[in-house]
């Protein structure tokens, strides 16, 4: 058996094989990097920054402060709620009416931070109210409570 190592022939090897590989490799290389380009466009949104809210006048605040108000004073007379709720949303109400004029969160806050903060008309109203608002029964006037912190509300600059 005799063996020989010989060369392909010529037309094996040709040059223009190797260019088309090439070119098709490359075309399909743009191609893929086109698509994906594009389908990550779509998916990455660009968020922008939100606009501030505008801070709702302070005569609008007022009147739906002194209409929540009223309301609890009306569950109170009409037996929908008792004392102690009221209080509690009469804190509640006082505190949303606070942050929404002066833009500091004060509905979170303690008495004795209330207290520190500085403004007193807050703190006064809710260290009377701190009482009736957490205990079972109360002899607290709620009604006249209520008009008090309305006056309060009213003279609120």
């Amino acid at each position: 058996m005799e063996f020989t190592v010989n060369m392909q022939p010529e037309m094996m090897l040709n040059i223009i094989w190797l260019i088309l590989g090439g070119v098709i490799l490359i075309i399909s290389a743009g191609f893929f990097v086109t698509l994906f380009r594009f389908r990550l466009k779509k998916r990455v949104k660009k968020y922008k920054a939100p606009k501030p809210a505008k801070k709702p006048p302070i005569e609008y605040v007022r009147n739906q402060t002194i209409k929540q108000i009223d309301k609890c004073k009306y569950d109170l007379a009409h037996g929908r709620a008792d004392v102690r709720e009221c209080y509690q949303n009469m804190s509640t109400i006082m505190r949303s009416f606070v942050t929404d004029i002066t833009g500091k969160d004060v509905t979170t806050l303690t008495l004795s931070e209330l207290q520190v903060s500085g403004d007193t008309r807050l703190s006064d109203l809710i260290a009377k109210w701190y009482a009736p608002e957490f205990a079972m029964k109360t002899k607290a006037d709620f009604m006249n409570d209520a008009e008090h912190a309305k006056n309060v509300v009213k003279r609120w600059n």
